[in-house]
């Protein structure tokens, strides 16, 4: 199995993203890389959710020389949501590097940005229009840009900034590195790529290659006339940390946020009929966590990357494969499980089907997590009582202690816990501890090591008391906030 040290990455990003929680690389990851490392042009086909910001990131920050001031790489985005996105992660993926990211986009203050341009710059981050407003201002110079992305260039294309970007290209040097991501490659991104582009490598990652393992799938048949109730129904079920409700338009994602807001839910909708700053508003909420429930189009939502989404509901059944798998990937991200809900109408039963075939997926019908419980196969292991059932001890042999030479599942000596929670809740390394003590009862010499992150936390603990805390802890609240805890993958 590839991992991230397999790929010609330096050890301060390495070290990243082992704290960051990174285990091994995705297939967009695995696959681009090591041709970015190694200096070629790449085009990457890859739906959102893949991981290509990291596909690119990784490598372009390992190329920049921190010694030099000068804007050395330049990543243009579509729009300012995956313009402030991009930038987040890169300054994340940056953390152990000197080397500044700066965003720029339309809607800021010029002179502000202005003004951070003139302060070291290596990696520049922004909007096609801003960066040709700046660079006809004399503020931005591309001519040390030698590491250029363009990232979601179809939707580029969909927005007509086609033409602005290959000024860029020219603007730029001949000698740069050039990566393009997108989601399609319709003919205008093929010309693009043959005319600014050095016999780049292309890698495809499609929708059929899409790992959607870590996400459950399930669809809801209801007569449209019931669907609102049905859905407050399943919501009430599920009790998502965080979900994502997408509709058709613009005009049905507006209704259905008045219609929740006017049954008690606290939900926000996210449309192309809103304000950039009304925009900006919703998203800031939703990735601050003080926003539960977004209800949004397809077009709104592009380029929203949110680790913590828990639940993808598709209330309007999505006219093609392609646009059901780029929104049900923005669920079960950093390892973690994610539930994705379809609601059909009776005659719309058949677009389940089609999309299983077209997906190589498996879809079924939505049961109550308590249903989804009982009917759950259980782990071979589970048939023997566990340690904390039995308040037996375990030896490492595999062999129940005191028993005879019948094999049980050998039980690993460490359990490594994931908690949805870190410094940006306010939680430190007490608090997890404390929680652990106080609230699932594990005595403190069985604890090992806790990371505990800006987003979430890691902890090692005697594995027999990990289901202990586990299912003492899960859908508890520490320091005021409802916190999730699971087996970490790997």
């Amino acid at each position: 199995m590839t991992s991230f040290s397999d790929l010609g990455l330096s050890e301060e990003i390495l070290r990243t993203l082992t704290e960051l929680g990174y285990e091994e690389p995705t297939a967009i990851q695995e696959q681009a890389i090591p041709e970015l490392v190694a200096g070629h042009d790449v085009i990457g086909q890859a739906q959102t959710g893949t991981g290509k910001t990291a596909a690119f990131g990784l490598p372009l920050l390992d190329y920049l020389d921190p010694a030099s001031g000068e804007t050395q790489a330049l990543v243009l985005t579509p729009t300012r949501e995956l313009c402030i996105q991009v930038t987040q992660a890169l300054r994340a993926y940056a953390e152990h590097l000197p080397i500044e990211v700066i965003a720029v986009f339309g809607g800021q203050a010029v002179a502000t940005q202005q003004s951070r341009l003139r302060q070291d710059s290596h990696v520049v981050v922004a909007t096609v229009g801003r960066t040709l407003d700046l660079v006809n201002r004399g503020s931005l110079d591309l001519t040390s840009a030698r590491y250029v992305v363009l990232d979601e260039a179809d939707e580029m294309l969909d927005l007509g900034f086609i033409d602005d970007v290959e000024r860029i290209l020219r603007l730029s040097p001949s000698g740069r590195q050039t990566s393009l991501f997108s989601a399609t490659i319709p003919p205008p991104i093929e010309r693009l790529a043959d005319r600014y582009m050095y016999d780049p490598v292309t890698i495809r990652v499609t929708p059929k290659q899409l790992t959607v393992d870590a996400i459950e799938q399930a669809f809801v048949e209801v007569p449209a006339r019931q669907k609102v109730d049905r859905l407050i129904d399943v919501l009430r079920a599920e009790e998502p940390e965080q979900a994502i409700i997408f509709c058709r338009t613009k005009a049905g994602t507006a209704k259905l946020d008045e219609t929740l807001r006017a049954r008690g839910l606290g939900v926000k909708a996210l449309h192309g009929d809103m304000s950039q700053g009304q925009r900006d508003g919703v998203m800031l909420s939703f990735k601050d966590h003080r926003l539960r429930l977004l209800v949004a189009t397809d077009v709104a939502a592009r380029g929203l990357d949110i680790e913590h989404v828990t639940h993808v509901i598709n209330y309007d059944v999505p006219d093609v494969t392609d646009t059901y798998v780029h929104r049900i990937g923005r669920t079960g991200r950093v390892g973690r499980t994610g539930r994705a809900i379809t609601f059909v109408t009776p005659a719309q039963r058949p677009e389940i089907d089609r999309i299983q075939r077209e997906a190589k997926t498996s879809i079924g019908e939505w049961e109550p997590p308590e249903e989804r419980l009982e009917h759950a196969p259980r782990p071979r292991h589970r048939e023997h009582p566990s340690p904390v059932e039995t308040g037996g001890p375990v030896k490492t042999d595999g062999r129940e202690a005191g028993g005879d030479s019948g094999e049980v599942e050998q039980v690993p000596a460490v359990a490594k816990l994931f908690m949805n929670r870190g410094q940006r809740s306010g939680i430190d390394e007490d608090d997890v501890r404390w929680a652990l003590i106080e609230g699932a009862v594990v005595p403190e010499d069985a604890i090992g090591s806790i990371r505990v992150l800006e987003r979430f936390s890691f902890v090692e603990l005697d594995s027999a008391h990990a289901e202990q805390a586990v299912e003492r802890l899960e859908g508890t609240k520490l320091k005021g906030k409802q916190i999730r805890v699971e087996y970490a993958r790997g």
